[in-house]
């Protein structure tokens, strides 16, 4: 996986390096500390190679996806 792919396959995403060295991807529209709670979705995601980075956006779409298919129970 390169810089390049992971950039395209997660446009949403602003990715760069680490100073201590591996990885990091910041949300480009950072989700409010409310939603975060309720959804369990993340505005940092970090990976020691660009694999492992790609493993957890990965997971971060996954959870994106179950989050905005779920709809508010109705009253009765």
């Amino acid at each position: 996986m390169t810089l390049g792919e992971l950039m395209t396959r997660f446009p949403k995403w602003e990715i760069s390096d680490a100073a201590g060295g591996g990885w990091y991807a910041v949300r480009r529209a950072l989700i409010s500390p409310t939603s975060q709670a309720a959804s369990e979705l993340s505005n940092v995601r970090c990976g020691d190679t660009l694999a492992e980075l790609a493993r957890h956006l990965e997971e971060e779409t996954k959870l994106e996806a179950r989050t905005t298919t779920r709809r508010p129970k109705q009253p009765d």
